[in-house]
């Protein structure tokens, strides 16, 4: 078990934030569609799972914005893997 951020930011071709946040939306909704437990922050959201379903989450989140009508996209993936796992709740029990 490993817990991942993923932060997407389509860069073009988008006039406004609110065209850009569509695309965002987008990724976001195939997160919570994905089957994998996860947490909508302000800036990434947060999913939990096998190391091999987050990374092709990972891979299938980047790739959404150029089906969507993208140029250019960057996504930040940071994993965090323990040894015998870690879970959502684990990292933040601490912090609710």
């Amino acid at each position: 078990m490993v817990i991942a951020d993923i932060a997407v930011m389509p860069l073009r071709p988008y006039g406004s934030e609110d065209e850009m946040y569509k695309v965002v939306d987008a990724c976001i909704e195939l997160i919570e569609n994905s089957g994998l437990k996860c947490e909508i922050g302000a800036n990434s959201t947060t999913v939990e799972g096998d190391l091999d379903d987050v990374f092709e989450l990972g891979k299938k989140v980047h790739q959404l914005p150029f089906e969507l009508g993208c140029e250019r996209v960057i996504t930040i993936f940071r994993v965090d893997q323990k040894q015998g796992g870690i879970t959502i709740d684990e990292k933040l029990k601490n912090h609710k």
